[in-house]
């Protein structure tokens, strides 16, 4: 977690609240010296760890509530780097975005089905958080975070930025929930006459090839993955 002028602002009034700088950091299970520096801007990186006892203490007091860094750092792609899941329209990262995105779990969407429920429903009833990404982020993008359940692909704390439920292209990254099963997918996605082929970026999965008019029999719904960033 990158330290932003709101957390120092935070840590700053939760120390006040707990009545010494030493107090706080006995707390939180670290050392003076350490929010000191957290403090002055010497330590710009705070682990997962510590940011874990960290927000609690001092979550009331800042500005967004519920809103997190989507790149604590500069940004990798997560999972094998042999896929660059950042899309060529995505922007450069340093670029503001206007209003957070809001975060899903991945659970979250299991029971989702597309033709009873619209994902903006499933977003007002599912998302409980919110994440600032620092490339620019368009209406209709949701997150989704993968849990420590999850052995997929992509490792625990991976945030994936989503493009709604817009139809995928050839050569696009893209997770699928399979019909009548209670894995999720991750493949690169291409058309070939009547057959769509999903090619699981794990190396020893079977490719899917299915047929257009059985597409819907296989897959619940498919969503493509503009960016996937490890948080760390």
């Amino acid at each position: 977690m990158v330290i932003t002028e709101s957390i120092q602002k935070a840590i700053q009034s939760a120390i006040d609240k707990c009545g010494s700088l030493l107090s706080f950091s006995r707390s939180v299970g670290v050392s003076h010296t350490t929010v000191a520096f957290w403090l002055s801007g010497r330590t710009r990186k705070i682990n997962s760890t510590v940011w874990d006892n960290l927000h609690p203490l001092i979550q009331e007091y800042l500005e967004t509530e519920s809103a997190e860094s989507a790149y604590p750092s500069e940004p990798k792609a997560a999972g094998n780097p042999a896929y660059v899941l950042r899309e060529k329209y995505a922007g450069r990262y340093g670029a503001s975005q206007t209003a957070p995105t809001p975060l899903l779990r991945l659970d979250d969407l299991k029971d989702f089905d597309p033709q009873i429920d619209s994902i903006e429903e499933i977003i007002r009833k599912k998302s409980r958080r919110v994440v600032m990404f620092t490339s620019p982020v368009q209406a209709g993008f949701f997150a989704v975070e993968i849990d420590k359940k999850r052995s997929g692909f992509f490792p625990a704390g991976t945030r994936l930025l989503l493009r709604g439920l817009d139809a995928p292209g050839d050569g696009d990254t893209v997770l699928v929930k399979l019909r009548n099963k209670k894995e999720y997918l991750f493949a690169v996605y291409s058309r070939k006459d009547d057959e769509v082929i999903l090619k699981p970026l794990q190396k020893a999965a079977e490719e899917h090839r299915i047929p257009r008019t059985d597409f819907h029999n296989v897959c619940c719904w498919i969503v493509p993955i503009r960016e996937a960033v490890q948080v760390f």
